[in-house]
């Protein structure tokens, strides 16, 4: 299994604790106009990166490293820039690189560092990247912020057992989501703690087994993630999600039964009013939109063996 795979899996922490992330560290989507839709699918054996339109036309692809790993996208604010994670086919561990939107100017953010960076998200300023890093020396996984220069490297948890994963911070800042692994592609609950690693708190049950991807709404009123996915009930399927921020008011999107058809979260429009998603029926994936209500299902892809994954819309630029 490679590295990244493992910084995937398994980075799920009890409480932010340490060096505190600013007011201005996001991961959520930034409000503003719809632009493109970046995600991750699987050609020849590797990930590689994608945009497409929101009207579902123009695909493109926009990173093809041949015998590597490129995964986890993010937007920046200004919908100028993409980082990502890049798992090479080599020893040096995967890395995190930011890029402008069409693909050109990558620069790696790694370095000579050991051990594995990935989970990459901009702050809500653009400045700063928030990431996840496995240090090979601790056997440890952890969070850390640093500038886009890939220096000024701060740490947000410890270095201790396992860590938070898919980590994302309200629009107003005063709370950081991310996903508990209780038990590997089984048990996975949604958690929320402050900044400062204080107010820690459980938002749905580990029994939920959702995904590792989930995000903030642009108006911070609503999370949206993924229940049942890894189908810790057989006969049924995955199904999309909102909560409020405290974790009351469940609202179920998507309504497949029987796990033949199955819908993964994504993440917010920027304007806040859909979410885009991957559907999953009789062995085909395909990205589809609904509108934060749950009504307008609509497909933007033709179902296909194409898997997308980690999607994630940005804004206009």
């Amino acid at each position: 299994m490679k590295r990244l795979s493992r910084l995937a899996l398994l980075l799920a922490a009890a409480a932010v604790i340490g060096a505190v992330a600013t007011s201005s560290d996001t991961g959520a989507t930034t409000p503003g106009a719809n632009g493109l839709i970046v995600y991750a699918k699987e050609v020849d054996g590797d990930h590689q990166l994608f945009t497409i339109r929101p009207d579902g036309t123009g695909e493109r692809r926009i990173v093809a490293v041949k015998g590597s790993e490129a995964t986890e996208p993010d937007w920046s604010p200004d919908g100028r820039k993409i980082v990502f994670q890049l798992d090479p086919d080599d020893r040096r561990g995967c890395r995190v690189v930011v890029m402008n939107a069409d693909g050109s100017g990558r620069v790696d953010l790694t370095g000579k560092r050991n051990g594995c960076d990935g989970q990459p998200a901009f702050t809500a300023d653009g400045r700063r990247i928030v990431f996840g890093r496995y240090d090979d020396k601790l056997d440890a996984e952890c969070l850390w912020r640093m500038n886009l220069r890939g220096r000024d490297r701060r740490l947000i948890t410890p270095c201790k057992g396992l860590g938070p994963t898919d980590p994302n911070v309200s629009p107003d800042g005063k709370w950081v989501t991310y996903v508990h692994i209780k038990q590997e592609e089984r048990l996975l609950a949604l958690y929320a703690v402050r900044p400062n690693g204080t107010r820690r708190r459980q938002l749905v049950p580990h029994t939920w087994s959702i995904a590792l991807k989930h995000d903030w709404s642009p108006d911070g009123k609503l999370i949206v993630l993924t229940r049942n996915a890894h189908h810790a009930r057989p006969g049924e399927s995955a199904n999309l999600v909102t909560i409020r921020p405290d974790g009351t008011g469940t609202n179920q999107l998507t309504h497949y039964t029987g796990g033949a058809a199955n819908a993964y979260a994504g993440s917010f429009s920027p304007d806040g009013r859909q979410i885009v998603f991957r559907l999953e029926k009789g062995g085909k994936y395909a990205l589809a939109t609904i509108d934060r209500n749950g009504r307008n299902f609509r497909l933007l892809t033709k179902l296909s063996a194409g898997r997308p994954r980690f999607i994630d819309w940005g804004t206009h630029p």
